[in-house]
């Protein structure tokens, strides 16, 4: 559900790149962590033996840098074979952006992209207490019957690269414009948003709010998959953050954190088929 493609020239040019986009800089100037291509992913994909991964760009701030990725995965896709598995593109838009982002969305659905995200609300400016123009992007999502990913954090714990101020009371302001109309994933088992699904008002408008499971093992104890698994049952996906996580390593912490087989099932895909994840149509909206 949750990995990171760039062109090949992005992993050549890290250091251009980093000074180009801050948040870029600040997650990738560190040549220890890994850039991944198309290429790279699917044999990731072959030595995991997943079937399927959804597959998005960075998160960048300007708007030509989010073409030219959203371009790289979508040509990548459509050059693809049954050799490496299904890659589900998805596209990355500046949503401060609101002229841009409509329109490179609308171009992106007709290519094939099933999805929008990963967005990253502060390192891309979108300013998630302007309500009104929340609710704008959130309307165009919904009519090109797109599926949403935003990264997400904990208000508390311990600093890390990435970490944002995207925590569970930010967030809500997406949650409440899209009316449970629009299916919403929110990476990083949602920096703790499910716990407040035990007050009932809560639970009822985040009906369609799926959480996945990316870079688990760096943030929690093996137990969040049993209280994710109880909390929104039918609603908790798997996600590496590949290439950050390696994928053959995800799945096998994941099978270790002592999940009812059924449980299991439902989060190795069970529930991105009824999301509408895997073998979905590239030419019908979801």
């Amino acid at each position: 559900m949750h990995t990171h493609i760039v062109p090949p020239d992005v992993v050549r040019g890290r250091r251009r790149y980093s000074q180009a986009d801050l948040w870029f800089g600040r997650l990738y100037r560190n040549e220890r962590r890994v850039l991944a291509s198309a290429d790279d992913l699917r044999r990731s994909m072959r030595r995991a033996g997943l079937a399927a991964s959804v597959a998005f760009g960075f998160a960048w701030r300007d708007p030509g840098l989010c073409r030219a990725n959203n371009d790289y995965v979508l040509d990548a896709v459509a050059a693809s074979n049954d050799d490496g598995g299904q890659v589900i593109p998805f596209c990355v838009v500046p949503p401060g952006d609101l002229d841009f982002a409509a329109a490179e969305m609308e171009r992106c659905r007709a290519r094939g992209a099933v999805g929008v995200g990963e967005l990253f609300p502060q390192g891309q400016g979108w300013n998630l207490n302007d309500r009104s123009a929340v609710r704008s992007f959130m309307d165009t999502v919904r009519s090109l019957g797109l599926i949403l990913t935003v990264h997400t954090s904990e208000p508390v714990g311990h600093t890390y690269p990435g970490k944002d101020s995207t925590t569970p009371d930010a967030i809500w302001s997406v949650i409440e414009a899209a009316e449970g109309e629009v299916p919403i994933i929110l990476a990083h088992w949602g920096g703790g948003l499910a716990f407040y699904e035990l007050m009932p008002e809560v639970h009822q408008q985040a009906h369609n709010v799926y959480y996945d499971s990316s870079a688990s093992h760096l943030l929690y104890r093996p137990e969040i998959y049993r209280v994710m698994s109880q909390l929104a049952p039918g609603r908790i996906l798997f996600g590496s953050d590949y290439p950050l996580i390696r994928q053959r390593r995800a799945i096998r912490l994941t099978r270790q954190a002592g999940l009812s087989s059924n449980e299991l099932q439902a989060l190795l895909g069970g529930n991105a088929r009824r999301l509408g994840l895997t073998g979905v149509s590239r030419q019908e909206p979801i």
